[in-house]
């Protein structure tokens, strides 16, 4: 029988399915359950036992038709699903090697090697967003000052628990934070090359759960994925010197303080030698994609939002550099 591999979040639920081809499709729905809500028509078990089966019968297939895989933070178990395999999310994490995974809830941060618990959102009842999110959880803020406060809280928690995110892998955030761009380049802390990847459909997770299920099952998530590109922290004033396989070479300064994207595709490989006097001399491989390579230079690592100036500056340089691939 076809795979359907679910991934059951704090603001809805990502799913792979299986085609007849064996080609899996990835997709995300803000379906979640909440108690204040539902709980005097239906538990949990009934409320994604219905949820599936819309998404069986969105791609025109029945639930039936499927071995139902599950993962998230859900109160097992789910009776009416008759789940093939339930599995632990940081077990998940942690057996996935080609990448390193940190997922990014409103309410956790995990890694392969940690997990870190956010304070409860329904908690922030000071704030008349914060109490809606408690209630309505798959609610997605309009208004940037309430985008900016759950990216603070997140980053904040992150940088106080001490927690560096360093890999010579890939790092791919996942999770069901609307991830921008701003905040993956402030939960990095250390100077340094970081190849940066952004699933919003929790591709990971779900190709990870398939391979525990049945290791012979092919699971292509490149699609799935988007390949942002090297992001270089090297703060103070830097001089950079970029050269290609081709021979080409563009050296030029940037100041400190400063955020700048150069835009590059995920094709080429390049060389970036980086020139510091605060960390010294850096040297390596990078490669690009939707932001190409993006330098940040900032002495102090505070929240990107917190100087306006920097962030304005950020995201004309992102408007740029993707106009420029």
């Amino acid at each position: 029988m076809p795979v359907l591999a679910a991934y059951i979040g704090y603001s809805g639920v990502s799913v792979a399915l299986e085609k007849q081809d064996g080609s899996f499709i990835f997709q995300r729905f803000p379906y979640s359950y909440s108690g204040e809500l539902f709980s005097s028509v239906c538990d949990e078990n009934v409320f994604y036992t219905q949820v599936l089966e819309c998404v069986a019968k969105e791609n025109k297939m029945k639930l039936a038709d499927f071995d139902v895989l599950m993962t998230g933070f859900v109160n097992f178990p789910l009776p009416d699903l008759n789940i093939k395999l339930m599995a632990d999310v940081k077990d998940l994490l942690s057996k996935h090697e080609e990448n390193f995974p940190v997922l990014v809830d409103e309410s956790v941060v995990m890694t392969k090697d940690l997990v870190l618990s956010q304070v409860p959102i329904n908690f922030l009842t000071n704030n008349e967003f914060f109490a809606n999110v408690s209630i309505y959880p798959q609610l997605i803020t309009r208004d940037y000052n309430d985008q900016v406060s759950l990216d603070g809280l997140i980053v904040d928690k992150v940088k106080k628990a001490g927690i560096n995110l360093t890999s010579q892998k890939p790092v791919v955030f996942t999770g069901e934070t609307v991830f921008k761009y701003s905040l993956a380049l402030d939960l990095f802390n250390n100077p340094g090359y970081y190849y940066v990847k952004i699933d919003k459909n929790n591709a990971i997770l779900l190709a990870q759960l398939i391979k525990e299920y049945n290791p012979a099952i092919e699971v292509d998530t490149s699609q799935a994925i988007e390949n942002v590109g090297t992001f270089a922290l090297a703060p103070g004033d830097t001089e950079v010197l970029i050269s290609t396989a081709l021979d080409t070479g563009q050296f030029f300064e940037i100041k400190k303080d400063s955020v700048f994207a150069l835009p590059l595709d995920n094709s080429t490989s390049t060389k970036l030698s980086v020139k510091n006097k605060l960390i010294g001399n850096l040297e390596g491989g990078v490669v690009g994609g939707t932001l190409g390579l993006l330098f940040d230079t900032r002495v102090e690592r505070t929240q990107l939002i917190s100087d306006i100036k920097i962030m304005n500056a950020f995201m004309r340089e992102i408007e740029e550099a993707v106009r420029g691939i």
